[in-house]
């Protein structure tokens, strides 16, 4: 079943998530296979952009476990 608050976009070079619910920001994760970097972010609360290398790192962490206790 497909999470209604969750939009992506995707073609051979781009993935775009966004992230929205009801009354509140939407922010979304853009990857181009034609940039160096990955987008985070939305128009609400500002972009960060990270490079593909620490964006790997971060989703190898979130893998681990790493922020598990806190979620």
């Amino acid at each position: 079943m497909k999470d209604p608050n969750l939009k992506s976009v995707v073609s051979d070079s781009r993935i775009e998530i966004t992230f929205c619910k009801p009354g509140s920001c939407c922010p979304s994760i853009v990857v181009d296979k034609n940039t160096d970097n990955v987008i985070i972010g939305g128009t609400e609360e500002g972009f960060t952009t990270f490079t593909k290398e620490q964006f790997q790192m971060f989703i190898g962490e979130v893998k681990h476990g790493t922020f598990d206790s806190y979620l």
